[in-house]
């Protein structure tokens, strides 16, 4: 009888990451389940819905090697209740599992492994080494950009680029739903396959951001991108992405050149101010009207059934006077992806796109968000 043990912290840690993938309503039964292989005291778990694929190794003592095919939700609800002691799991007839942990027993029904569909396969000596947090800060300033709307689908996906720049290697990530953009430049590894810019589907690149923030330590990820999907490895999870075919927007001509009108503004502040000034706003389609004068800034907004708000903040701003109105949730999306105090702030008319960067010295990387006006 095939079987192994594994702890049940161990075994509970590898069956969440799957949750995300594996265990959705699907048109398909077997992509609903995870597939199990143990062999040389590891247990293999592995999800996908086509479009993301995640391997976990876990460790475990194996007795007789095995594999299995069960629903993930059902393990995963079935493992999370269980006492904190060890997990015996044991293959039976017609491709059901026993679980057995204390005085708990639970037999699992089974789909046979063989249908499991397979990842992609890759070449080892490809992958580039790259820093665990670098990838992982780049995803956390740009995915809040993406589109969420599938049919916008060249917009429902990240960018990942990559130029030499002064000799040096610049890695390059952008994000836009039509309405706004975030980019980010920071220097990094030549990673093959991505100088002509590949596009990763934000529900992936979700999935990275997930199963990174759940390791600890700096630590450098794998990775290696071919024609059609994105494969990244570290310690001991793979994740395969399938990359969005298509081409991106040209981007680079969305970026304004012209804008003269520039302000610098307490990041905390602004954003506070921006979080009150907005609970008048029930809609989506409502914006926040900046009123900008030398040295301060009204924000205002009104709403006909709630009534209004106003507040003013100070800036550093000696131009001339102007009003622009802005979806205010998108500016409090870009203000929370800086890490700077103040940010600065690039506008040209009301009817333009503006601009807003972290006020970092020139010496850090490159990172903006553009934001296109509302008209009220």
């Amino acid at each position: 009888m095939a079987h192994l043990e594994i702890e049940k912290r161990e075994f509970l840690k590898g069956l969440n990451l799957m949750q995300g993938i594996a265990g959705r309503k699907t048109t398909l039964p077997i992509l609903s389940h995870i597939y199990l292989e143990w062999k040389q005291n590891t247990l293999f778990l592995t999800g996908t819905d086509l479009q993301t694929g995640v391997q976990e190794a876990l460790t475990g003592i194996v007795h007789e090697e095995g594999r299995a095919s069960v629903s993930s939700k059902k393990l995963f609800e079935i493992v999370r209740e269980l006492p904190e002691q060890t997990i015996q799991i044991t293959k039976k007839e017609n491709h059901w599992i026993q679980l057995k942990c204390g005085k708990s027993l639970f037999n699992l029904a089974g789909l046979d492994p063989d249908d499991y569909p397979s990842l992609p396969s890759f070449q080892e000596k490809a992958f580039s080494k790259i820093p665990t947090t670098l990838f992982k800060e780049m995803i956390e300033k740009t995915a809040f950009a993406a589109s969420n709307e599938e049919s916008r689908y060249h917009l429902h996906g990240i960018l990942l680029t990559q130029q030499r720049s002064g000799g040096k290697e610049i890695l390059r990530m952008v994000a836009t739903d039509g309405h706004r953009l975030s980019l980010i430049e920071r220097e990094g590894q030549m990673i093959r396959g991505v100088e002509k810019g590949v596009i990763i589907p934000k529900k992936g690149v979700l999935e990275i951001k997930k199963v990174l923030g759940d390791k600890e330590g700096e630590g450098e990820m794998n990775i290696y991108v071919d024609n059609t999907h994105a494969f990244l490895k570290w310690e001991r999870s793979l994740m395969v992405i399938r990359l969005i075919e298509g081409e991106f927007p040209e981007y680079d001509q969305v970026i304004p050149k012209q804008n003269d009108k520039t302000m610098k503004i307490g990041k905390e502040p602004f954003y506070q101010s921006l979080k009150r000034v907005s609970t008048m706003i029930s809609e989506r389609a409502e914006g926040v009207k900046l009123s900008i004068q030398p040295n301060f800034m009204e924000l205002s907004s009104n709403h006909q059934d709630y009534g209004d708000a106003k507040e003013e903040i100070d800036i550093q701003y000696q131009g001339a006077p102007m009003e622009i109105n802005f979806n205010a949730r998108y500016l409090m999306e870009a203000l929370q992806s800086f890490d700077s105090e103040e940010v600065v702030m690039e506008l040209k008319d009301e009817g333009s796109p503006g601009i807003l960067r972290p006020d970092l010295s020139p010496s850090l990387s490159q990172q903006l968000s553009i934001i296109m006006p509302m008209r009220i």
